[in-house]
Parts: C-alpha cells; sequence; structure tokens
C-alpha cells in the first residue's frame, strides 16, 4: 500500500519530480526537499478529515469523481495541472487543509526547512494536492476499495444515525457494523466520535486495533495508511505544523 512520498515518487509514470523542477523553475534537489518538507503538511490535513463524517465522505468523494487529480497523478507528459483544471486543484487543496490561511502558514514553515521560497510553495501546493489526491484513488482502486470509496463517499445522507437499523445512512451503517452497532459509547461521542475514534486507532494511534477483524475495517484501514508519509519528519517541524493548524482550525 503506497504512502504520501511513494504516490508522488510513482506520479506522472515516474516524472512527477522532473516535472515540478520544470514547471516551478527547481532544480531537482530543491523539488525533492520542498516534497519533503510540504507532505507532513498534507498528512496532517488527510488525518484530520478522519475526525469528521462529513469531511471523510467529501474527501472520498473528491477520491473518486477528481478528473484533473486522476489526470494530474497518471499524465506521464503532464507539467503539473493544465490551466482549465487548476481551480479543481484548489478545491482539492481547500478541501485537505481546510483554510487558505493554513496554506499561507504552510508554505512559509515548509520554506524555512527546504529553502524553497515561500511563493513557489504556495504555487506547488495545489499541483502536489491534486497528485495526491489522484494517487490515493489510484492506489484505493488497485487495493479493490472502489465500492467501500463509494460508501463513505455517499455516508453523509439525511435521515440516519450511527446506531441506525435501517439502511438510511451507509456511513452510519457501516461504522454501526464495525464498532457493534448499539454500543453506548455512540451516544455520547456520536457518529463523528466513533469515526475519529476507530480511525485514530487505525492511523498507529495509542489506542488497540479493534478487536475483531473485518472486511470493511480492513479496508478503512488500508485506505487511511496511506494518509501516512512514510518517512520521518524533523520534531521541529512536526511541532510547527501542528501549531498551524491548531490555529486556525481547533479554535
Amino acid at each position: 500500500m503506497m504512502n504520501l512520498f511513494e504516490i508522488m515518487q510513482a506520479a506522472q509514470g515516474g516524472n512527477a519530480i522532473n516535472n515540478l523542477s520544470n514547471q516551478f523553475g527547481l532544480s531537482q534537489q530543491q523539488t525533492q526537499s520542498a516534497l519533503e518538507a510540504l507532505l507532513p503538511a498534507f498528512s496532517m490535513g488527510l488525518k484530520n478529515q478522519t475526525q469528521s463524517p462529513d469531511m471523510f465522505s467529501q474527501l472520498a468523494g473528491m477520491m473518486m469523481n477528481g478528473q484533473a487529480s486522476q489526470q494530474a497523478f497518471e499524465d506521464a507528459n503532464n507539467d503539473g495541472i493544465p490551466d482549465h483544471l487548476q481551480q479543481e486543484g484548489n478545491q482539492v487543496l481547500g478541501q485537505i487543509f481546510g483554510s487558505k490561511d493554513v496554506s499561507r502558514a504552510v508554505a512559509q514553515q515548509a520554506s524555512l526547512i527546504s529553502g524553497v521560497s515561500d511563493s513557489v510553495l504556495k504555487a506547488m501546493l495545489p499541483v502536489v494536492a491534486s497528485m495526491i489526491m489522484g494517487g490515493l484513488f489510484k492506489g484505493a482502486s488497485n487495493q479493490g476499495l472502489g465500492g467501500l470509496l463509494g460508501q463513505l463517499a455517499q455516508g453523509m445522507m439525511p435521515g440516519g444515525g450511527v446506531g441506525a437499523q435501517q439502511g438510511n445512512n451507509p456511513l452510519g451503517g457501516l461504522l454501526g457494523g464495525l464498532m457493534g452497532g448499539g454500543q453506548q459509547g455512540a451516544q455520547q461521542g456520536g457518529m463523528g466520535g466513533l469515526l475519529g475514534g476507530l480511525l485514530g486507532s487505525m492511523m498507529g494511534g495509542a489506542q488497540q486495533q479493534p478487536r475483531q477483524a473485518d472486511p470493511m475495517q480492513a479496508g478503512l484501514e488500508a485506505l487511511t495508511n496511506m494518509f501516512g508519509t512514510g518517512r520521518q519528519m524533523q520534531d521541529q517541524h512536526q511541532a510547527n505544523l501542528q501549531t498551524i493548524f491548531d490555529a486556525f482550525l481547533k479554535k
């Protein structure tokens, strides 16, 4: 299962770093340094999406339906994102980071780490976001998770709770099945609490894995594992990025 660094290495037929270098006037070493500084922020942003069923459903929908993202990932001759698809790249970036303020702050922080100017990094962000989104879709499809993405994309439908006995809410039914449906914990944390707890444990947190294996559980685990960078980051860089997300998104 690919992680974010592997997604970028595989993007555009393995030519993504070269293409990004050409598009933004950077050396390949500068582009590599830029990605190493930016991808931890993308990892944080993607993991934040799992804290809300609504956001996670929107993310799944973008994975499935983003034509620009799939083109940005797959087109080996593509120098980034065509101008007429740039808007979708910005929408993807907005979904992952949640705020233009976050994007600007991430670019400034990544500039300190990489030595690449924040103006170049701000321009690069939507391009990288689209490649990542296309790669997540490709990776999920290769793992046979297309059906799971479809359920997640349609999960926030009116009229169905986490413990709903009827199938009005596919995501609620999915999580209810994974967590035992009638658990008392669902009454307090609600749907968001269940999703956050379940996916938080899947992403290597302090919690133990859910006790019983389940195909859907395994699918969610495989999907969310792709949100990791696959590499260690500097502790101070991680702390600074976390401060950015906390400052702008958790007021």
